[in-house]
């Protein structure tokens, strides 16, 4: 039975580990050629997203389709200059598995550097991303943006649609960016004022000009407008959505002092509630010549909204069991002035964006593959997908567009699920930098315990012989050769024991050479001994002994079974 030591046990590991994920992914893409995963772009189905994918490829920029099925971290590596002007888009669609920080802050940095980012989830497992990106609006929040050179003094919109009318900043007032976070509500959506079949499916419109007047906003950013050309006016329709929230400056009116001393909070509304709120919060600070938030803001930056009978459904297991029999209650939010927004856009200074969208079903295959799906026609989320690629594509030729695999809710059979939890621990250790740094460190440690160490044979004394109770010495030192790797040391131990049993054989005399020996045998033995062959195996073992030549455990055993055939016949 072979011997498995503690080396060979690890090497099996290893090996194991490292072949895993490729020969399951093998074996499961052999049994399930259909794949099924919601908003995965090799799902043709109807919840799959293989059609918006295809709309990258044919687009006259050309996109170059990649995938992340492991960490997001491998953006921190895609920045190279294989990719034009360093830059590219992400694209995440209905994200199930929850990112890391790292992960995060690596889509966060990619779009500040210049990538341009997709996010469109429903059910808030793309807020460990905005959770990150809170922290930069937070910042904003903190300071006067204007220093920044984003501000205006002019009085017209800058490029984060901001209306600012000073750049001075004081104790007594907060920046004029006013969002200190921003997420996705994860609740779901209902509309009772635009909705296809059940206000669970809500049918998402546009801003317009009457709505603007009515609420006495100002026109939407220029961007809005470029989401929204060509749209004929049916409205876009989604399923199961969320609606995006903020975390907005507000001043605290039962703080003492109120309001000549204003104590500046944060606090969590739907975006689209925050304009009339807080315009109503602000209110009377006018006349102290306090500097306030832009109010406009929100409106600015979103593209999408539901009709103004929205609310959030709290119940959502009821919601899904009787969907013709629902309506919002005191304790949800709902009835917005102008809806609640699904669809905004945040642009950064270096040419980047992050797109934010709470609700992935619009771009899925039943709304936008209008010759599989014909009723698919009836809305206009293939105008708005072609509208939304042709933003991303601008300007960008050739750009690589990455789809993230890996954070889909792959099924357990799923060819993706073992390479993508295998390639996530590999980029964890190796792309993180606080891993990455002390990998070779842990990696020398771990190999040291299994690398063959280098010995020397020890003096074989009398006293250590003697406690092999019944061995022979001649075995002893065997052993004790072969434990130490001095083959060619073992294999003279075994030539002089058959060079004496020779001698006693042939009552020989005179010096015992190879050809002699080869005689001897031959002349005995002719029908199983060759003179040249003896001649010349003898000739190399005594070679190997008088010039002491490092032999291996290979070449050891095929001279003892040259050996041990002679010793067997003359015995």
């Amino acid at each position: 039975m072979v011997e498995i030591n503690r080396t060979t046990s690890a090497m099996i590991a290893l090996a194991l580990f490292v072949s895993y994920p490729f020969v399951a992914a093998t074996f499961f893409g052999f049994l399930f050629t259909r794949n099924s995963t919601n908003f995965s772009i090799y799902n043709t189905g109807w919840n799959g997203t293989s059609t918006f994918k295809e709309k990258f490829q044919n687009h006259p920029n050309e996109g170059q389709i990649s995938t992340i099925i492991g960490s997001s971290n491998v953006l921190n590596r895609l920045n190279s200059s294989e990719m034009n002007d360093s830059q590219g888009t992400l694209i995440i669609l209905g994200p199930a598995v929850h990112y890391d920080f790292s992960e995060s802050l690596a889509i966060l940095m990619y779009a500040i550097n210049g990538g341009r980012v997709l996010i469109a989830d429903d059910f808030g497992t793309a807020n460990d991303i905005l959770s990150v990106f809170s922290i930069f609006l937070g910042f904003m929040s903190q300071i006067n943006i204007g220093e920044l050179g984003f501000g205006d003094t002019g009085g017209e919109l800058n490029m984060f649609g901001l209306n600012t009318t000073s750049n001075e900043n004081t104790s007594s007032s907060p920046s004029n960016f006013p969002i200190a976070g921003i997420a996705i509500n994860g609740s779901v959506l209902a509309d009772q004022g635009s909705y296809n079949n059940t206000p669970l499916t809500p049918v998402f419109q546009s801003p317009s000009t009457s709505t603007q007047t009515e609420t006495s906003y100002l026109m939407p950013a220029p961007w809005v407008t470029d989401f929204t050309n060509g749209l004929s006016g049916r409205g876009v329709i989604g399923n199961f959505a969320s609606i995006i929230t903020m975390k907005v400056r507000y001043p605290n009116t039962t703080a003492p002092g109120y309001p000549e001393t204003v104590e500046w909070i944060t606090k969590w509304v739907p975006m689209g509630e925050f304009p009339a709120s807080a315009s109503s919060a602000f209110a009377d600070l006018g006349q102290y010549d306090i500097e306030i938030p832009d109010v406009t803001f929100s409106l600015q930056i979103a593209v999408l909204y539901s009709s103004s009978e929205a609310w959030l459904e709290s119940d959502i297991a009821a919601a899904k069991r009787d969907v013709n029999d629902i309506s919002p209650n005191t304790n949800e939010w709902g009835n917005p002035n102008i809806g609640f927004p699904v669809f905004v856009y945040f642009p950064f200074p270096l040419g980047g964006q992050i797109i934010l969208c709470s609700d992935p079903s619009i771009f899925i295959n039943q709304y936008l593959d209008t010759t599989t799906y014909p009723a698919a026609s009836q809305y206009d989320n293939e105008a708005f997908a072609d509208n939304v690629i042709a933003l991303m594509m601008e300007d960008r030729t050739g750009q690589t567009i990455i789809f993230d695999e890996g954070h889909l809710a792959n099924h357990p059979l799923s060819p993706v699920l073992p390479l993508s939890l295998y390639l996530k621990f590999l980029d964890m250790v190796t792309m993180f930098p606080l891993f990455a740094a002390g990998l070779p460190i842990i990696a020398l440690i771990l190999s040291r315990r299994f690398m063959p160490k280098r010995t020397q044979a020890k003096p074989l004394l009398l006293t250590r012989v003697e406690r092999y109770y019944g061995r022979s010495f001649f075995a002893v030192k065997m052993r004790w050769f072969l434990e130490y790797k001095q083959y060619s040391r073992g294999l003279e131990l075994i030539y002089r024991r058959l060079r004496r049993n020779i001698h006693r054989r042939y009552s020989h005399e005179a010096e015992l050479t190879p050809e002699i020996t080869a005689d001897y045998l031959t002349k005995e033995f002719p029908d199983r001994f060759n003179y040249k062959n003896i001649a010349d195996g003898l000739r190399m073992i005594e070679n190997i002994i008088v010039n002491r030549t490092l032999i291996t455990e290979e070449e050891f055993l095929h001279h003892y079974l040259f050996l041990k055939t002679i010793g067997t016949e003359i015995a």
